[in-house]
């Protein structure tokens, strides 16, 4: 076999970014996938996980609980070995009535997926400073392999290992990311049907708020047997069962707005079950599965939604590999909407990049609320399209670069307000500007019976590196400083 030897080098050092006493430490992490020539394939799972810290057994039950997820219908679980060595040597096995077999938590509320199964190992021998040792195969009855696997988990890993093998007439795809972020070197061993993947002291993830996608942060290891295309085609086809409640919640003067309001009614009326692919056999059920059961995986609702906005008249398809983060594409308007959760509709593709300027100007009248006798507040309302980073939880030192927006957006806002009542601090006046990060104007001014609050906030950054998180911080602290202002009537 041709070997061809990969170290990847020259990332940048996370440094404190992973805690200096973890919860619990990989010894060994082992995962390998095998394709079989008679149509089935294998994957087998082993960790030697040691308890350092006891939130390792009570803040999170993926230490002191294993838990493993099949489809009796499509794989066979083997457990090979499960048992705690003690701090003394001393080993202890596991006992019989210790695994317990449930449904997933992802597989409730849903009657096409109650045949799932999950086996819980509940572990025993449990104390600071052991190691846990779990050992088990899914052999599977199809030969489809496709997996993106993150290199950094959530402890350290002192030896991490993968490994994948097809038969010699089928071809295997693979891609390593290559964030420049932590330092991870792992040495790849491949040729067309095999890799082999192998790295020492993998640092874990990092634990800050406002994280970038992990595929910014971490290298993944994506591989495929076959063409990327081998999954079904997300070719939604046409359905019109959900049209006269869908057409209930349009409103034909706005596209975006339509667009939103279908994605809506697709996630009020239809639960999501979380359920890895490969359980599935990485099939996905058709639109009038999805709207009969009123439930289905991420992929299930993102082909649901694509149906109902195609039959609605938008030009829409799936996008997403695996599974994992799939959404729908409406290409006419360049937007790209998610199934998970009610958030925004984002630009897709080369349009994502674009930073539009927003700029707002009215005249309204104040709405004051009263404090003690003379004395009112009056609330400026959120600038829309402003990053929802909160000043108030961002650290004054930071080791992970941060998820932000880029924007340019402006509001000219005058009040109107009642007569004798003036600004108690008399004009405001601040400003500060860094290149490349962005800049912040706040202008507040009162003329005779009249209010003028201007707001700029120009950022330039989506990821914000750790070398400009210092400034971006001083820009959104400056930015919801001032959220109010106080009046007094004379």
């Amino acid at each position: 076999m041709k070997k061809i030897c990969l170290i990847l080098a020259g990332l940048l050092l996370g440094g404190a970014a992973c805690a200096q006493n973890p919860d619990a430490v990989y010894k060994l992490l082992r995962q390998e996938w095998k394709v079989n020539a008679d149509g089935t394939s294998d994957y087998h799972y082993r960790h030697e996980v040691q308890i350092l810290r006891n939130r390792a057994l009570t803040a999170y039950a993926d230490k002191g609980e294993t838990f493993v997820v099949y489809n009796p219908d499509l794989e066979e679980l083997t457990v090979n070995e499960v048992y705690t060595i003690r701090p003394d040597g001393s080993r202890v096995e596991m006992p019989q009535n210790a695994y317990v077999y449930q449904l997933p938590s992802s597989c409730t509320d849903c009657g096409r997926f109650n045949h799932i199964r999950e086996l819980a190992m509940v572990h025993t021998g449990m104390e600071l400073g052991c190691t846990v040792v779990v050992d088990y195969t899914l052999h599977r009855h199809y030969s489809l392999v496709n997996e993106n696997v993150t290199l950094v988990r959530e402890c350290p890993v002192e030896r991490l290992e993968v490994s994948v093998s097809v038969p010699e007439d089928q071809e295997l795809n693979v891609q390593l990311s290559d964030p420049e972020v932590m330092v991870v070197k792992p040495i790849v061993e491949q040729d067309a049907h095999h890799l082999s993947l192998s790295a020492l002291n993998v640092p874990q993830r990092y634990v800050d708020s406002y994280l970038p996608a992990d595929e910014l942060l971490y290298p993944i290891l994506h591989f495929y047997n076959g063409v990327p295309e081998f999954t079904p085609a997300f070719d939604a086809q046409p359905f019109k069962g959900a049209h006269v409640q869908v057409s209930q919640v349009l409103d034909t003067r706005d596209a975006r707005a339509d667009i939103v309001a279908i994605r809506d009614f697709v996630l009020d009326n239809h639960h999501l079950n979380d359920i890895h692919p490969s359980h599935l056999g990485y099939a996905h059920a058709t639109p009038e599965q999805v709207w009969k059961s009123g439930c289905g995986t991420p992929t299930d609702l993102a082909v649901f939604l694509a149906a109902i906005l195609n039959n609605e008249g938008f030009q829409a398809r799936v996008v997403g590999d695996n599974g994992d983060e799939v959404g729908v594409v409406i290409d006419t308007l360049e937007y790209r909407i998610g199934v998970r959760s009610k958030s925004p509709l984002v630009l897709d593709g080369e349009a994502r990049d674009e930073v539009k300027a927003v700029k707002v100007e009215e005249t309204v009248d104040a709405v004051l609320d009263t404090m003690v006798d003379g004395f009112y507040r009056l609330a400026l309302p959120a600038v829309k399209g402003a990053p929802a980073v909160r000043a108030s939880r961002l650290a004054l030192v930071r080791t992970a670069p941060l998820q932000s927006a880029a924007c340019h957006l402006e509001s000219d806002v005058t009040y109107r307000l009642p007569k004798g009542v003036k600004l108690l601090s008399g004009a405001i006046e601040r400003k500060l500007a860094y290149d490349g990060v962005g800049q912040v104007e706040i202008s507040i001014k009162q003329s005779g019976s009249k209010l003028r609050v201007v707001r700029k906030i120009q950022l330039e950054q989506t990821v914000v590196p750790v070398s400009d998180y210092a400034h971006y911080r001083e820009l959104i602290a400056l930015w919801q400083s001032i959220d109010h202002v106080t009046l007094q009537a004379k």
